[in-house]
């Protein structure tokens, strides 16, 4: 009997829990707006919706690990338009992809890391830092353009056409292991414990022996690589940069992570939720287009959906502390 009431528990764990009501959404998004246009569920479609999320994707995994600690960066936008634009620079003045690659990771961790080190010097919030970091970073990238567009014409396309085994797109395998890797992290190993015990109470964790400052560095040094790697994948998908690609990504991407049900106030969440709230973003653009809805209710379904999402965690956590108490 106990063990037929656990197993009753999990599975109703489950049922009510923020990825299994976001993958339902999902279902149900899919079915109305192809009951309407009936090349929605088509390999055409669904190949643009995972190739919106793929840089999306990778830059919510990382605004996870943040987002869980109690940190916020708005300035990954920013970042992923300097890094294109230098990207694009390099390689328009004969530098192999692959060196190219490496720097403009690089390039996003140091930016990255300088938000992390910033914020701890100073003792202030990372949203506020931050809001500061996306102008410099912003305006180093108009002066590296001088505010042109930089264009490739396909020399960096080899990631976003390349398909292993000539069938899957090894844009989808980056985007996949971008969210394994930060599931594996958050949940298998020492630094994953950190992220929660620092966003759950920083102070406790100090007294236990956790390097606080030394892990939140950690924190944005994971950020800065996958926004990074956001930044290859976007730029070899659209072969082109310019100060303004990115800009906006941060809100949608911390939008992901609150709908997947990470709390903003940190210490909850994961990156199943997340991998659901960016598939669901990108799924709503692309159905307002194919629907031929008007694209100025773009973001205000955004805002509609995020809403809906903070409504449902705060009633989960009613009935779960009700339950319980």
């Amino acid at each position: 009997m106990e063990e037929h009431n656990k197993a009753k528990s999990k599975v109703l764990k489950v049922l009510t829990s923020q990825p299994f009501i976001l993958f339902v959404f999902i279902i149900l998004v899919a079915v109305v707006t192809n009951s309407i246009n009936s090349k929605f569920l088509t390999w055409g479609t669904i190949n643009s919706i995972l190739g919106q999320a793929a840089g999306l994707g990778l830059v919510s995994a990382g605004a996870t690990v943040l987002v869980i600690s109690g940190h916020f960066d708005i300035s990954t936008g920013r970042m992923i338009g300097l890094a294109m634009c230098a990207m694009a620079i390099m390689l328009n003045n004969g530098m192999h992809p692959v060196l190219v690659s490496v720097l403009g990771i690089l390039l996003c961790v140091t930016c990255s890391v300088f938000n992390g080190a910033v914020s701890i010097a100073f003792q202030a919030p990372s949203f506020v830092v931050t809001l500061a970091t996306q102008n410099i970073y912003y305006s180093i990238a108009l002066l590296l353009t001088n505010g042109y567009m930089q264009t490739l014409y396909g020399k960096y396309r080899t990631l976003a056409s390349f398909k292993i085994l000539g069938v899957f797109p090894l844009i989808y395998l980056i985007l996949i292991l971008g969210f394994v890797s930060i599931h594996v992290i958050l949940k298998h190993t020492r630094t994953g414990r950190h992220v929660y015990a620092i966003g759950t109470n920083e102070r406790a964790a100090y007294i236990s022996g956790v390097n606080i400052k030394l892990s939140k560095l950690k924190f944005f040094v994971i950020s800065g690589v996958l926004v990074g790697i956001a930044s290859m994948l976007m730029l070899s998908r659209i072969s082109a940069a310019q100060a303004t690609t990115g800009y906006g990504m941060e809100t949608e991407a911390i939008g992901a992570v609150v709908i997947g049900g990470s709390s903003i106030n940190g210490g909850k969440g994961g990156v199943v939720g997340t991998f659901m709230g960016v598939i669901l973003l990108s799924m709503m653009s692309t159905a307002i287009n194919m629907l031929h809805i008007n694209t100025f209710y773009e973001y205000m379904v955004y805002g509609i959906v995020i809403l809906l999402a903070l409504a449902t965690t705060a009633v989960r956590g009613y009935t779960v502390g009700k339950r319980n108490g």
